[in-house]
């Protein structure tokens, strides 16, 4: 019998970026508070963090899929027109070059094609089988050249597993009802409309509706912007999330700290289970969507 409840993958980026961000999410899951994580391959920590998601594989019910990184980071190839410094560009920088054609380079279109691979491989080494999911770290996974790249690979290695893929553009009327971090929401949902339609035509499996958008601000509250994502139209939703634990690693690796531990606490508390009961909602995993 269907559920009268309305249905929401809760997914957490990030995991295996630090030891510390992996034990948070870890909590979660065995909480039942979320329904999905997206692991960072190309982390030193992944490896590591991956086998512990095995380990405590009969306490977790949820997606594990590959968040794929092609910024900021050190890639797992040799990319020496990409990251000709060793790291791969800013969020910013790879935008631009994604906007003005650079990436359709044969030689960087190479390049990139082998990084989203060995990424996959490097998840499909540590727990067996490949992604359940692909998203982008950055959302680089909708930019242009990058966007065909990932639909190649998912067609030809998770597609075929029932794997499906993240969408970020969702309209703007959502957007501004929700009427949180606007600017930042409706840039994300426009770099990911060309994304979209070719999944859509594809006819891949995808959310039908994105949020988890947020500015990042210590002015936000953690329990108000979680009322808002939990709420909008949509049969298969998709809310992103970032919790974790604050480590040594973290630090100077990554801006987003403190705001971590906070959604953390909020996510694993009362307050939030019963906001699931006020806003008559059910995590589930993306195949537990009734009926769809």
């Amino acid at each position: 019998m269907a559920s009268d409840k309305k249905q929401v993958i809760l997914s957490a980026d990030d995991y295996g970026l630090t030891p510390g961000i992996s034990e948070g999410i870890r909590q979660l899951l065995r909480q039942q508070r979320l329904t999905a994580t997206a692991a960072m391959t190309v982390s030193p920590f992944w490896a590591e963090e991956g086998r512990h998601l095995l380990a405590g594989a009969e306490q977790i019910d949820a997606d594990i899929g590959l968040h794929l990184t092609l910024t900021d980071h050190i890639p797992l190839t040799q990319m020496p027109r990409l990251a000709e410094s060793g790291h791969l560009p800013s969020n910013g920088r790879l935008i631009i070059m994604a906007l003005r054609g650079q990436l359709e380079d044969e030689t960087i279109r190479q390049e990139l094609a082998g990084e989203i691979a060995v990424q996959i491989d490097a998840f499909a080494a540590v727990m067996g089988r490949v992604p359940n999911f692909i998203d982008g770290h950055h959302h680089c996974h909708q930019l242009p050249v990058i966007r065909d790249l990932v639909l190649e690979a998912f067609a030809a290695r998770i597609a075929p597993q029932g794997g499906y893929l993240r969408l970020c553009q969702e309209p703007l009327a959502a957007i501004l009802k929700r009427g949180r971090a606007v600017p930042r929401a409706a840039v994300i949902s426009a770099l990911g409309q060309g994304f979209a339609r070719k999944v859509k035509a594809a006819g891949f499996k995808a959310n039908d509706s994105f949020r988890g958008v947020r500015d990042f601000t210590a002015r936000e509250k953690t329990g108000d912007l979680f009322g808002r994502f939990l709420s909008g139209e949509g049969e298969r939703p998709l809310i992103m999330c970032h919790p974790g634990l604050v480590d040594g690693h973290l630090i100077g690796l990554d801006p987003l700290t403190d705001l971590r531990e906070a959604e953390l606490a909020y996510l694993a508390s009362d307050a939030f289970a019963a906001l699931l009961e006020e806003k008559n909602v059910e995590l589930v995993r993306f195949s537990g969507f009734s009926g769809r």
